[in-house]
């Protein structure tokens, strides 16, 4: 826009008495002081150009009570700006600020202030003169700590602080008790602990509320590894000054035991190292998961006269890597006095950063003893969470259930319940700390699982130990893994019957085994499964050979040696696909009775290659379902890199030998403009990324779409074909949100709904039944009024209305949709071309869906073209998020007006209709009854 445009602009606003002018990507430098002459405005619109400062004029909008300045290039504001006294949103995000200025802390009605994304380094003191405000965000700046005035916005709502560099939060946060959205993702936290923090805002304000009396606890984890006979367990008793002895057995699953050290750098401190030491065979290193953590000190022993390459230190290294990158290591070699310890530490150092020494020791002699105990205690001393602080009560009640574990070994929820309450930790308050010792290893207890919720386990080492003999049977050896109810009897006869129930659901919680769908009397142990390969290849073959069959894949290559539970856990995951086609390194897997298609996930048995193949008619959906399982695997190990591939069909489909880099064909989509087309090095054809990607990257998405709106145009579609998509395009609109909810379990809540008008002010079928002339106006008529938002069932492939509930009133439609208009439009663009898809759903076809609902999507649709609502960021409670499908795709903040509502109207979900369920392949779905039974074992 010219500089003569923007002042006749500015006139003709002027003339009008304009209360709105949007200059929203105007591309303006500057901003003339003519604009002050608009005395009545009250939201201008300033976003998405190249201003670097704001006329002193700016102070003259009395009446100004929005001001969006997102994403130019401010490095400070006007002090006039303090002028503006009604301003009640002021949006300064993706600017470069290095401070706020001392007049935006004069504006006291300010209900919202979002300087994200700028270059802030602190927030001073008079934030806390904004009593109104009800949105801060402060992500993406440079912050270190907060000043304890935070606490005095006693109406705030939403605080954003992700990425920054905060290890602490103030105390007084814990005093906002109109806090509901907490986001803290991107920080290096110490206090509140990660265990704290993954729980959510409650858990977060709960734990602050208690800080100003803590204590400070010297208390960590020491966890031995390595193979089995290096003499890990005479190493612990050394330490603790006991005499080594001679016959000393095999460690079975896990020893505990604590070891007490003198602070290095604290007169008076004695820090209490838990020693974890494990088992070496290897047949235990599946188990170490449950123990496994990044708030450790791992020592890596290994027997000198036997060498390091005997003792793979690499496997070890990458092991301990993958489970917790950011740990420090401790390599120590025994048995010194038999033969001197030779180590390529130089080497070993740059590959693995996280070795913060090596000793060479003897339990013999005692040489280099004391020399380990010093590096074990500085190591120690420097582990971010030593001097962890707890609040007293809640410290008292863990000692109160530690003291426990030496007389009961379980107990009820309520027992724990109670124990805690004599120790003043009551409500949210025990709710909170229970999964906190649950995270940290002190009691194994799954509340969220209705299979293992009935029973809170004190002992953990108790269940390795009962695990250990499952994995020692001879009779499971022999039987390649089979474990029988009456075996389980046999090994489990000292637990009484319902114990046994209960350690063989935790088998199956960990990955360990799975219970056959036809025989429930029968395991299957997958640790213990044959090393050979099942004979797969006739199934596999015969589907590649039908007419319509087509071929999907990636390669999965893990950098490093393949970690334990790879692919074991996953094919005890994924055991109601199985085909009972499996062995050590991969199986065969079906998507139903009929196996239409069929699913072939192979690791090599000595490299780090594992590749994922579906054969079928349309094999996307269930590639994507059996990849998101495997993903699920992956994603336990943190560190664990991995690069994946997509191979080269070859010309004419007869393969080729290059698989290109998933992440390459990833940018050239995301490329301005897009390159949509890539050679092949080796067939040299050339390929249409795309095509590549379908339905393995979210970027295909509306490729999905629009292949199901042209099935739904063609009457000669195929039901199959519709079945499958619909799934795939399902699956995928619903996981862009759970990806954006594992980040922030505020924001977990159902996201599949239509909209209808409430009984008393008429009916959708009586809107649409007149000529589409007038219809903006009808449709404007209708969101003025009250409505119903109905959630539906997400089980993908079969969304419907649920049995019983879900019906929820919107007294004031109109804002709330306004609100939610970009997810509205998502959602709409997903279940449009499905509603009048075949295939069947829990007691309605999908085509009695759309039939029962025709007029709810189409008014969905409908209603978010309107101009109204076409502006995410001009509604009041929503930070500024970047624009566009994929934001949209990816936002989980778009939901928090259905969160605020269900909050509000039925905090305890009672009349939802719907469960929420977790997937094994970690699909966050909220379903009806008969669908959420389909994932209990």
């Amino acid at each position: 826009m010219t500089k003569k445009e923007l002042l006749q602009l500015i006139e003709k606003a002027a003339l009008e008495g304009a209360t709105e002018l949007d200059l929203d990507g105007k591309g303006l430098t500057t901003l003339p002081p003519e604009i002050g002459q608009l005395s009545q405005l009250s939201e201008l619109t300033l976003r998405d150009s190249q201003l670097t400062a704001l006329p002193p004029e700016i102070g003259r909008l009395s009446q100004l009570r929005t001001l969006w300045l997102f994403n130019n290039r401010l490095t400070d504001l006007q002090p006039e700006i303090s002028k503006i006294a009604r301003l009640e949103g002021l949006r300064l995000g993706n600017n470069q600020l290095t401070a706020l200025p001392p007049e935006v802390f004069k504006l006291t009605q300010l209900r919202q202030l979002t300087p994200h994304d700028n270059r802030l380094t602190t927030v001073p003191a008079e934030i806390g003169r904004l009593a109104q405000l009800e949105l801060l965000n402060l992500k993406g700046n440079q912050l270190t700590a907060l000043p304890p005035e935070i606490g005095q916005l006693s109406q705030l709502k939403m605080l954003f602080l992700g990425n920054n560099q905060l290890t602490a939060l103030p105390p007084e946060i814990g005093q906002l008790t109109k806090l509901n959205t907490l986001d803290l993702s991107g920080n290096p936290l110490i206090s509140p602990p990660p265990e704290i923090v993954k729980q959510g805002t409650k858990a977060i304000l709960a734990y602050l509320r208690e800080l100003p009396r803590a204590k400070k606890q010297w208390v960590s984890k020491l966890i031995l590894v390595g193979e089995g006979g290096v003499g890990k367990t005479t190493l612990v008793k050394r330490l603790l000054g006991e005499p080594r002895d001679a016959k000393e057995p095999t460690t079975h699953g896990i020893r505990v035991r604590k070891v007490p050290l003198k602070h290095p750098k604290r007169s008076g401190v004695t820090m209490r190292l838990k020693s974890w030491d494990f088992g070496g065979q290897e047949i235990y290193h599946a188990t170490h998961q449950f123990f496994l953590s990044t708030r450790s000190l791992y020592v890596l022993v290994w027997h000198a006269r036997l060498g390091w390459e005997a003792g793979k230190i690499g496997y070890w290294l990458d092991n301990i890597k993958a489970r917790a990158p950011d740990s420090p290591v401790l390599i120590v070699a025994t048995h010194v006095d038999v033969r001197r310890a030779t180590l390529p530490l130089e080497d070993l150092e740059q590959k693995y950063p996280q070795i913060v020494g090596f000793r060479a020791v003897s339990c013999e002699t005692d040489e280099g003893l004391k020399e380990l105990r010093s590096a074990v205690q500085r190591a120690a001393a420097d582990l971010p969470l030593m001097g962890e602080e707890w609040p007293p009560d809640w410290l008292k009640a863990a000692e109160a259930v530690r003291k426990l574990k030496k007389r009961e070994k379980s107990i009820t929820p309520q027992r724990l319940t109670s124990v805690l309450e004599e120790k003043n930790v009551k409500g949210k308050d025990s709710e909170v700390l229970t999964t906190w010792l649950h995270e940290l290893g002190d009691i194994l207890y799954f509340r969220d699982n209705p299979d293992l919720d009935d029973i809170v386990i004190l002992d953990p080492q108790w269940v390795t130990e009962a695990i250990s003999k499952v994995l020692e049977s001879g009779k499971v050896v022999k039987g390649l893994g089979i474990f029988r109810r009456g075996h389980m009897n046999e090994v489990w006869a000292h637990l009484p019957a319902y114990l046994r129930d209960h350690f063989l659901r935790l088998m199956e919680q960990f990955d360990l085994s799975y219970r056959t769908l036809d025989r429930e009397d029968i395991s299957i142990v997958v640790e213990r499964l044959d090393e050979n390969p099942a004979k797969y290849e006739p199934a596999w073959n015969e589907i590649a050979q039908r007419a319509s069959s087509k071929e999907i894949s990636m390669t999965f290559e893990l950098q490093g040696q393949r970690p334990p539970g790879i692919p074991t856990w996953f094919i005890a995951r994924s055991h109601r696909f199985s085909t009972k086609t499996h062995w050590r390194y991969g199986g065969l897997f079906a998507d139903g009775k009929e196996r239409a298609h069929l699913g072939l996930l192979v690791a090599s048995p000595t490299g780090g290659a594992v590749r994922l193949t579906v054969r079928g008619p349309y094999p996307h959906n269930f590639f994507a379902l059996l990849r998101d399982g495997f993903e699920l695997t992956l994603d336990r190990f943190k560190g664990l890199s991995v690069k994946r591939k997509i191979p080269c069909p070859g010309p004419n489909g007869i393969g080729c030998s290059h698989e290109f880099a998933l992440e390459h064909l990833q940018t050239r989509l995301d490329r301005q403009p897009p390159k949509l087309a890539i050679e092949c090095p080796v067939c040299f054809e050339d390929r249409e990324v795309v095509q590549l990607l379908y339905g393995v990257d979210p970027r295909t998405h509306d490729r999905v779409l629009e292949e199901l709106r042209r099935l739904r145009s063609d009457v000669r579609g195929v039901d199959a074909q519709v079945r499958e998509l619909r799934a795939l395009a399902e699956r995928e609109f619903l996981n862009a949100y759970r990806r954006e909810h594992a980040k922030n379990v505020d924001l977990e809540c159902p996201c599949v709904f239509v909209l209808e008008p409430d009984p008393s002010v008429g009916d959708l079928q009586t809107l649409f039944s007149h000529s589409e002339a007038g219809l903006k106006e009808r449709l404007l008529q209708v969101i003025r009024k009250p409505m119903v938002l109905r959630f539906f069932c997400e089980q993908p492939g079969h969304w419907h209305a649920p049995y019983d509930g879900g019906r929820y009133p919107l007294k004031k439609a109109q804002p709330w949709l306004a609100g939610m208009a970009p997810f509205l439009r998502h959602l709409g663009s997903v279940i449009q071309p499905l509603a009048t898809l075949a295939g069947p759903t829990v007691g309605i076809a999908s085509a009695g869906l759309e039939k029962a609902y025709a007029h709810h999507i189409k008014f969905l649709t409908e209603v978010v073209k309107l101009p109204d609502l076409s502006n995410l960021e001009k509604w009041g409670d929503m930070e500024e998020l970047p624009r566009g499908s994929e934001r949209v795709a990816r936002g989980g903040h778009d939901l928090l007006p259905v969160r605020r509502l269900l909050d509000d109207l039925d905090p305890k979900r009672e009349q939802l209709g719907l469960k929420r369920v977790v997937t094994p392949e970690g699909h966050m779905l909220w379903l009806c009854d008969e669908h959420a039974a389909e994932y209990r074992r």
